[in-house]
């Protein structure tokens, strides 16, 4: 409950500000920790901060993004539920970047990534059978 909490207040924030907090990112990470009791994989950890790297060089997005990504892919959805999160995050972000374009009518200008990377937890964590 306390990581949906302070998702949420991330995403407002990065819609607001296009700023994530570090110390939001810990508090994530910390509560992620005592709410799950994450199970610990150094060969996950190894590939996946190697491709969110690559992604954020290729993409451009912010340091507060990689951050967040690293944290919610490693301490809150784990392995065993990466290609339904990726799918989650894919279906927001398009719905992101459709609602910037029709505001904005162009793609000029920042686009806030934390609202798809917090939601796909979400989705993930309500609508999973595990």
């Amino acid at each position: 409950m306390l990581v949906a909490l302070i998702l949420t207040v991330i995403s407002f924030i990065d819609i607001r500000y296009r700023r994530i907090p570090n110390l939001l990112v810990l508090a994530v990470l910390f509560a992620a920790i005592f709410e799950n009791k994450p199970d610990f994989n150094s060969q996950f950890l190894l590939a996946s901060s190697l491709l969110i790297a690559l992604f954020s060089a290729l993409s451009r997005c912010g340091y507060g993004d990689t951050k967040l990504s690293l944290v919610i892919v490693n301490a809150i959805i784990g392995k065993a539920l990466i290609f339904e999160y990726l799918f989650y995050v894919i279906v927001i972000s398009s719905i992101s970047i459709a609602i910037h374009l029709l505001r904005h009518r162009g793609i000029k200008g920042d686009i806030a990534f934390a609202p798809a990377l917090c939601g796909a937890v979400l989705g993930v964590r309500i609508l999973s059978p595990l």
